[in-house]
């Protein structure tokens, strides 16, 4: 129940006692008024709500409400955003899970070797009060002479794609990070700056493309573990990151609040096209127009008075970067001058945040990071780990066949059944086993889940069927059975690719440890 009329409530509530439905939250009431973001996204991300958001309508409840219809639309548009929001959260798509974990346990052999999160938050904490963080949005290039001016007096992170821009323009970054598992993403380091890297911390996400690592091989950089599944089952304390690495922003942001840093400057930060319909800055590596064939979508502008166009990706990134910044006790300064308004942010111009924060040259060259001495031992623990997820692959293929016969044979007695008595738990059954193997097994999920979440999705629009007669009771149970056993083949033919998968990554590991 949304509602902006409080003195209504207090009026139900004073003839009607609802004290049991409530405290038991079969009623959630919500003060429109005073709504936020999180609210919703929280609200979205609840049982039984996330399961059935594709059946979702927002309801009025009288002809009274018609006249609030301004607010009604808004509040629907905010619910539909939170709802994909919290969808995207828990994956869409299972071949970039596949892609992700094929590449960590390919990288594995170099993330062990090279210096830990643990020794990288060690060296460099608490070295800097202030951040700048760079990204590639179409205002970038007007900044960057105050950039190089007070360069030296902040801890400056910028983006892969930042990354070529800045040398050209001779202003050294600390600290170049990339979270993204494409090929694509991995050329933004194809480049021989020569001295200009040395310095340079480059901080990457374990399941980046292993050809980032190969144009990296001279320099220095660490691989870290986002909070994902398979990376938490192999155990290596020391590189798991247990804030949000999302996209290069949520990490810079994520990596100065655990460098105790206290005030965060955005730069490049636009999350929009420019007025000319541009989506990067001229001197961007893949030109200008990269992303600009992209559906526009509406938002509120930096300043808060207009409207600029984004699109649904960079709008998933404002998401996740207001969520972070929601939940941090640092200042966030939104200092690009242009694009969406980010909320949570101070928006305040790049000048006046130079002048105000950035006052003395920092110490450098920055601490030097030292390689771990247990190499050797954590490379066989990961083997040993990677052969222990493929007993388990194995172990649940086995359950997966078992209940694929089962639900065959149900299928076969519904089709001479009585149906006015039939009644089937082995639906129930098998979401439990689903259940205990995602406890059990949880590593295997990462790949999973996001295929079973959108199969979830989907199924809800058959399960709000009412029947009205044997014949809809048995079409509803018909598909109820057979699309699971469609999730059991998905399931089953996911695994064994997995199977297929660890197995070729793991030659690599084999052969560094015969080193």
């Amino acid at each position: 129940v949304f509602e902006k009329e409080l003195e209504i409530l207090y009026t139900i509530f004073h003839h009607i006692d609802f004290s049991n439905e409530l405290m038991n939250q079969q009623i959630l009431v919500f003060d429109a008024n005073t709504l936020s973001t999180e609210e919703l996204r929280c609200l979205c991300n609840l049982e039984p709500f996330l399961s059935y958001a594709r059946v979702y309508f927002l309801e009025l409840s009288s002809h009274y409400y018609e006249k609030f219809s301004e607010e009604i639309l808004k509040l629907n548009q905010a619910l539909l955003q939170s709802f994909s929001y919290v969808i995207s959260s828990h994956g869409n798509d299972p071949l970039d899970a596949l892609q992700g974990i094929e590449q960590f346990i390919l990288n594995i052999p170099f993330q062990l070797t090279h210096p830990s999160l643990k020794e990288f938050i060690k060296k460099r904490k608490n070295l800097s009060q202030n951040a700048i963080i760079v990204s590639t949005g179409p205002s970038l290039i007007k900044q960057l002479p105050l950039l190089k001016k007070y360069r030296e007096k902040a801890l400056v992170f910028c983006a892969d794609s930042a990354y070529p821009i800045l040398a050209r323009h001779n202003i050294k970054p600390d600290f170049v990070c990339m979270v993204e598992r494409s090929d694509f993403t991995a050329e933004f380091f194809k480049h021989d700056f020569g001295d200009f890297d040395e310095g340079i911390c480059f901080i990457l996400a374990s399941l980046v493309h292993p050809n980032a690592l190969s144009y990296l091989k001279d320099k220095n950089f660490i691989l870290i573990n986002k909070t994902l599944n398979f990376a938490r089952f192999m155990d290596f304390k020391d590189y798991d990151f247990e804030l949000p690495l999302s996209n290069v922003a949520c990490m810079s942001y994520s990596l100065a609040h655990t460098l105790e840093i206290q005030n965060v400057i955005l730069i490049g930060q636009d999350l929009a096209f420019d007025e000319n319909g541009f989506s990067h800055p001229k001197e961007y590596q893949h030109n200008q127009d990269f992303e600009s064939s992209y559906t526009k979508i509406p938002i509120l502008a930096y300043g808060g008075k207009t409207k600029v166009f984004t699109h649904k990706i960079w709008l998933l990134f404002k998401q996740n970067l207001e969520d972070i910044i929601l939940r941090s006790n640092l200042t966030c300064y939104n200092a690009t001058e242009g694009g969406a308004r980010i909320e949570g942010t101070i928006e305040k111009s790049f000048k006046e945040c130079c002048e105000e924060f950035l006052k003395e040259n920092l110490n450098r060259p920055l601490p030097l990071l030292e390689k771990p001495t247990n190499s050797k031992e954590l490379l066989q623990k990961a083997s040993e780990k990677i052969t222990q997820a493929l007993e388990h692959s194995n172990d649940f293929q086995n359950s997966l066949l078992r209940f694929s016969n089962l639900i065959q044979e149900e299928i076969l007695r519904l089709e001479n059944a009585d149906l006015k008595n039939f009644e089937s738990n082995i639906l129930k059954q098998f979401e439990m086993m689903i259940l205990q193997n995602k406890e059990k097994y949880y590593e295997l999920f990462e790949l999973l889940n996001p295929y079973i979440t959108q199969f979830k999705l989907n199924l809800a629009r058959i399960l709000v069927l009412n029947p009205k007669t044997l014949e809809d009771k048995f079409n509803k149970n018909l598909i109820l059975l057979q699309e699971n056993l469609k999730l059991i083949e998905f399931i089953f033919k996911a695994l064994q690719t997995l199977n297929l998968r660890l197995e070729n990554a793991l030659k690599p590991l084999e052969n560094k440890l015969k080193e």
